[in-house]
């Protein structure tokens, strides 16, 4: 089994709900005038079997864009970037971290079940994060433990201009929140003062 032959079993299902298959990127995506939802198919070889990982990701051009600014990110990375991504097991209850596919039975049925996933509540999760109000919320739930998040940095630097551009009453509860959380972690100077830069450009941003 190879992972085209995945995204082929895949490609007519998530079509139908706009995605389209992005072969230099390998992943599924749809795109809004203000961001895009992907999703991400991962396909790993292993002797004992072959095993399969989803992901869904979200992104929110003014966001990324502006973070960027401030962070020492290579250009085709901020181009790419996301805005949140969030591994299929962690919003699936009783779905495995990774599908062991051992036979063509056991490909067909994890279709059937992830896209049945997809149908009951994926697009819906999907639809509810790509509305930037939405997506701030979900980044608030993790305020009190942004360690929970791959990295804190560009957690702080996503969720406070989230925050400032659609949520404004959040603002000033993030920007306190994750600079004591920097300096308590002892971030490096530099990653520091960049923060404080881009919460200083935040601060006098005037918001619609």
């Amino acid at each position: 089994m190879k992972i085209l032959d995945v995204v082929t079993l895949h490609k007519e299902f998530f079509l139908k709900q706009g995605f389209v298959f992005n072969a230099s990127k390998s992943l599924f995506e749809k795109v809004f005038p203000h961001g895009k939802q992907v999703i991400f198919i991962h396909f790993s070889e292993a002797e004992e079997a072959d095993f399969l990982q989803y992901a869904l990701g979200i992104r929110i051009n003014e966001v990324e864009e502006m973070i960027h600014t401030y962070l020492p990110t290579p250009r085709n990375y901020a181009t790419d970037s996301l805005t949140l991504v969030q591994q299929l097991h962690k919003l699936w209850n009783n779905c495995p971290e990774k599908f062991r596919i051992q036979k063509d039975e056991d490909l067909n049925t994890t279709i059937a079940k992830v896209e049945k996933y997809f149908e009951e509540e994926g697009f819906a999760w999907l639809e509810r994060m790509i509305k930037p109000e939405e997506l701030e919320k979900e980044f608030l739930m993790e305020k009190s433990n942004a360690l929970a998040y791959e990295n804190l940095v560009y957690t702080a630097f996503r969720s406070t201009a989230l925050s400032k551009l659609y949520s404004p009453n959040d603002y000033s509860l993030l920007r306190q929140g994750f600079l004591a959380q920097m300096n308590s972690q002892q971030m490096t100077p530099f990653t520091i003062a960049a923060f404080l830069q881009f919460i200083d450009y935040l601060d006098h941003l005037e918001v619609a």
